[in-house]
């Protein structure tokens, strides 16, 4: 599934696949945890947000301050616990958003008290 996603250029990913990154955050904040792992549009295609997180892992794009504040809403449990400037890339959250992926496929009950 992943191969559906441009790769990144020297670190820096296309405006389609930032645009749906924030719409991955989005839906992660609004995921209940009870159904499948949301999926968002990109390039016309469906692709889960775990995908997009992984393919923005070596991202070195800076993160806009509003996507930073969504990132705040949807993982509180894991931001309360990072500097007041982190995450500064793409990279940073994508990391921090495939931890709290694998915090709910390891236990789905603790994760979902958190959100």
């Amino acid at each position: 599934m992943s191969s559906l996603l441009p790769p990144l250029h020297n670190g820096h990913a296309s405006i389609y696949l930032l645009n749906g990154f924030h719409e991955a955050v989005h839906a992660y904040e609004d995921w209940d945890m009870a159904g499948q792992e949301p999926q968002v549009a990109v390039y016309g295609k469906s692709v889960r947000i775990s995908v997009i997180f992984r393919r923005l892992t070596q991202c070195s794009d800076r993160l806009p301050q509003h996507v930073l504040q969504s990132l705040k809403a949807a993982i509180p449990h894991i931001m309360k616990y990072q500097p007041a400037d982190f995450p500064a890339t793409y990279a940073d959250a994508s990391g921090l958003l495939r931890q709290a992926l694998r915090n709910y496929t390891r236990n789905p009950v603790i994760a979902t008290s958190f959100n």
